[in-house]
């Protein structure tokens, strides 16, 4: 429980949720692997002070894969080795110390070699310097991962201001088509556990329906999987128990028809995933649903709103400030890992060619960001 405290006293400068406290553990309780083709050990780094104080704390896992056998890639990452859910992986730590906690980490790992093989290091600073590396002989860096944020002023007149003049327009249109054929709106926000059962409920029915939607930008249905709707309900809960928890429900005419998540982080409002009724895709009820989440953090006087990553025209119209977080594979400089780095490579990609063994490579693969 201390470390918990002191954790938590750590995430508020984040303002991300994915390096909180509550979904470390909700991530691990309902995520992690335990079979065949993967299994995921603990390999959490605490860093402090010489006084004992509370630096940064790496929430890492060994992902061994296969789980048995001889010939095995052990990898190295952060919690969240899923790119959907777990949108933004990294450490958590004071701001000040950041990179330096990163530095030590690299440094920790290069001292712990003979335990890995690669490492999936993810949300590297920009200040993070190449000698940081310089351990390391073998890296491949890999795509980026890019993140919107929006600074918040003290009113939604100069917010909306400041917009560009496409997003002005389409907000009137939004505005006046529900206007325009009689029909009332509001926003709800769904904080505690009386409301976020039924919340959900709407969450992941949009949510599906909208992965199924033709002639449209195309989406996944990220919580297809009975595991990963069962790991949001427990994140929300354990949210929603701190007061931390905001889903924003869209009603027209008494129907919710736009549902967004979004989560507390200090004085950050983070909006993950949403879903809306497609019999009302012509009033553009999500961006009405986004505009209103958006005055409303305003109301509450939060300092800023992250529109989630993911680089699309949603994100981009609002005019948002864009976020870089960076990521490397790193091989392990020892014998080991650099052996079992090539031989594993190479019998992903010789196997994989043959068709009636790739859906056996895949599964194998599932959820590695090496393959």
């Amino acid at each position: 429980m201390a470390l918990e405290d002191e954790w938590r006293s750590l995430e508020v400068h984040s303002g991300l949720p994915f390096s909180s406290w509550d979904w470390a553990i909700a991530w691990w309780s309902q995520l992690r692997e335990d079979k065949l083709g993967v299994k995921d050990s603990l390999f959490v780094v605490v860093m402090r002070a010489d006084g004992g104080e509370l630096l940064a704390v790496a929430p890492m896992l060994i992902s061994r894969r296969p789980s048995v056998g001889p010939i095995c890639v052990r990898q190295l990452q952060f919690f969240g080795a899923d790119p959907n859910i777990t949108e933004l992986r990294g450490l958590v730590a004071l701001p000040a110390w950041r990179a330096d906690a990163y530095r030590a980490l690299l440094a920790y790992a290069n001292e712990h070699a003979a335990e890995w093989d690669t490492l999936l290091l993810s949300g590297m600073p920009p200040e993070l310097d190449a000698s940081a590396l310089a351990s390391f002989t073998e890296l491949h860096w890999q795509a980026p991962t890019l993140d919107y944020q929006l600074p918040l002023p003290p009113s939604w007149e100069a917010f909306r201001g400041a917009l560009p003049r496409n997003i002005k327009e389409s907000l009137r249109k939004c505005y006046n088509s529900l206007k325009r054929d009689g029909l009332q709106f509001r926003l709800e926000v769904a904080a505690d556990g009386a409301e976020i059962a039924g919340a959900l409920e709407h969450f992941f029915r949009f949510h599906a329906a909208r992965a199924r939607l033709e002639g449209t930008v195309q989406h996944s249905d990220v919580f297809a999987t009975a595991e990963a709707r069962h790991f949001l309900v427990d994140v929300c809960s354990r949210f929603a128990a701190r007061g931390c928890l905001r889903i924003f429900q869209l009603v027209v005419d008494e129907r919710v028809v736009a549902v967004r998540i979004g989560f507390v982080v200090g004085e950050a409002l983070y909006l993950y995933y949403s879903g809306y009724d497609a019999a009302f895709a012509k009033y553009s009820v999500m961006t009405t649903t986004v505009a209103e989440a958006i005055k409303y953090a305003i109301e509450q006087r939060m300092s800023t709103v992250n529109l989630s990553t993911g680089k699309d025209v949603s994100k981009a119209r609002w005019n948002p400030v864009e976020v870089v977080a960076r990521q490397v594979r790193l091989v392990s400089p020892s014998t080991r890992g650099e052996v079992a780095h090539q031989v594993y490579t190479q019998a992903v990609r010789a196997v994989g060619q043959l068709p009636a063994l790739k859906r056996a490579v895949q599964f194998l693969s599932r959820r590695s960001a090496t393959a």
